[in-house]
């Protein structure tokens, strides 16, 4: 809780989210898919 972070992602056009592929609290590295987008 103490290294809450909240980052914004922004897309090069419009879509709509077609899956999320990390859980809340999942550790992320650079490059590593977060969702797919259709």
């Amino acid at each position: 809780e103490a290294m809450k972070m909240e980052t914004e992602i922004r897309a090069a056009q419009a879509g709509t989210v077609r899956g999320i592929a990390v859980k809340s609290g999942d550790a992320v590295s650079v490059g590593d898919t977060l969702m797919t987008l259709a």
